[in-house]
């Protein structure tokens, strides 16, 4: 699914937005979206735990779940920075939380390591067949966040980089780094080398799109890092996105996750709202104003709340 405080999500046992363009339930019987009339949805719920992955964006679009169903009178929990992917989707499963943002790609390779969609629509269409009993997904927003595998101008020039492919030739001399994720996960080193014949000299587990794969990165420690497309770290740096002509990158358009038994009709109407409020560029201003600004996850939710009323 820097992603990312300048961080992306990550850790061992393995992070965290439908309007008329995008799709969404709508009665759509493939979307996990708007129908709120689900067998085992609640017509009414009073309490909810909203949980994120261990990145600013996760925390920021949890927050403003949060705060949007607290405003609508719901008791509401938080359990932010849970972890990586593996982490928080075991608490949903098991209960420790009910609700969470999430990633359309991200998601339905979690749950379907085999999946072959690699278009917006197709990708959020399987996501339903993909989910363990007890999990949908609402409304896909047309804010997405995608993975990018990043080099420096420097290394892009030095090697004549342009795409992952060109990487095949001159991996054994380069250096991977990043989250410890980012070397496990398809997305990453892992699937750079499964899917472009990618082998690289070494890797160095450093933070999941955060401040120390980025100074590695400029100080050349290491070559080839990954940074998700919000962040403005790529831009404010210089840095080059390869291009991934064998969609090891999936599209990641934001989507909550929420268990069945919290679905209830306000709960929907609400996150659904909100999905269709959400930008990408809107997206990456409200994580550079964590990540750079340092402004707090709660403090920037209620901000685009205040500018972007629901009703």
């Amino acid at each position: 699914m820097f992603r990312r405080t300048f961080i992306r999500s990550a850790i061992a046992a393995s992070a965290v937005f439908a309007l008329a363009a995008c799709g969404g339930g709508n009665g759509d019987p493939l979307a996990g979206g708007g129908d709120a009339g689900d067998a085992d949805a609640p017509a009414k719920i009073d309490s909810i735990t909203v949980g994120s992955a261990n990145f600013a964006e996760s925390q920021v679009l949890a927050e403003i779940y949060a705060q949007a169903l607290a405003a609508k009178g719901i008791k509401v929990s938080k359990k932010l920075n849970i972890g990586a992917r593996e982490v928080y989707m075991a608490a949903i499963q098991d209960k420790s939380i009910d609700l969470l943002p999430e990633y359309t790609g991200a998601t339905l390779t979690y749950f379907k390591k085999d999946a072959t969609e690699n278009e917006a629509e197709a990708v959020y269409k399987a996501i339903p067949g993909a989910l363990p009993k007890g999990l949908e997904v609402l409304d896909k927003s047309p804010a997405a966040d995608e993975d990018a595998i990043v080099v420096t101008k420097a290394t892009a020039d030095k090697y004549n980089l342009k795409s992952i492919a060109d990487l095949k030739p001159v991996g054994k001399d380069l250096v991977a780094g990043g989250g410890p994720e980012f070397k496990t996960r398809k997305s990453g080193v892992a699937g750079m080398k499964d899917v472009y014949g990618i082998e690289f000299k070494e890797f160095k587990s450093l933070d999941p799109g955060g401040p120390l794969s980025l100074k590695a990165l400029l100080d050349n420690q290491i070559q080839v890092t990954q940074f998700f497309t919000t962040q403005s770290v790529i831009k404010d740096n210089n840095l080059v996105s390869l291009e991934d002509p064998q969609h090891i990158h999936l599209p990641n358009n934001i989507v909550p996750l929420i268990r069945t038994d919290h679905k209830s009709p306000d709960v929907v109407t609400t996150l659904n709202a909100i999905q269709a409020k959400l930008t990408t560029e809107g997206l990456t201003d409200l994580v550079k104003r964590v990540d750079v600004g340092k402004e707090s996850a709660d403090a920037v939710a209620k901000d685009w709340l205040s500018k972007n009323p629901l009703s």
